[in-house]
């Protein structure tokens, strides 16, 4: 049985600067050098502290381009970048275009659907401080496995109290596969890194992250077609 509908406001901008998979904090600099006046969407730190929210503004690398997305309320900033025409800033001593190459602009439909959905999803870092300590302490790939697929579904239940989307039943993750761990550095601390595929019976917008490094190009989701398509 389907779900109740919402439509989830999700805007994206494609830049045409070159961007590497691990360079969204650059992005991020060079775009809060235009941000005028302060927004904390954008960097989502509150008076020095973290923001503990899902973030609503996100720095991708898509295609090998840097993109940036906006979700719900999150479009409300837009205007704090686009009031006046984005154009080339130094970052770290490199030239960071932000010109415009296109736009993506629509209503996406959220909603739990009869059948699982199949998505992957790449450099996901679901493991810090006890979760780590936990994951280490299981034996077997099994049980590691299960916890896992827990910390995922976990993450999904995060983005959806973050964009306002209340579930109305019970959220299935399944067909979940994981790559082998690799460390990662993110903000010079090191991470288990993971690849996974899954099945999920609900509609998850593109290029979303979830879990650690949601906002900086960690935990992207791809997918969203049927299984036997």
């Amino acid at each position: 049985m389907q779900d109740v509908i919402i439509k989830l406001p999700y805007q994206k901008f494609y830049f045409k600067q070159p961007l590497r998979l691990y360079e969204s904090r650059l992005l991020r600099s060079a775009i809060l050098k235009r941000i005028e006046p302060y927004d904390v969407l954008y960097h989502n730190h509150i008076n020095d502290g973290v923001r503990f929210e899902y973030p609503l503004i996100q720095y991708k690398s898509i295609n090998g381009k840097a993109a940036i997305l906006y979700l719900g309320d999150g479009i409300e900033s837009i205007h704090a970048l686009f009031s006046k025409r984005p154009g080339k800033v130094w970052v770290r001593g490199r030239e960071i275009n932000l010109e415009i190459e296109r736009m993506e602009s629509k209503l996406y439909r959220l909603y739990l659907t009869a059948e699982p959905l199949q998505y992957k999803i790449f450099n996901w870092l679901p493991l810090q401080d006890e979760n780590y300590r936990e994951y280490k302490r299981l034996t077997g790939d099994e049980s590691r496995k299960t916890f896992l697929k827990n910390i995922l579904k976990g993450n999904i239940l995060a983005f959806a109290k973050g964009v306002d989307w209340h579930i109305d039943g019970e959220l299935e993750v399944s067909r979940f596969r994981v790559s082998e761990p690799r460390w990662i550095s993110y903000k010079n601390v090191k991470f288990l890194a993971f690849n996974a595929e899954f099945g999920l019976n609900a509609v998850l917008p593109a290029h979303i992250g979830l879990g650690k490094g949601a906002a900086h190009n960690y935990g992207v989701v791809f997918g969203g077609k049927p299984f036997n398509k």
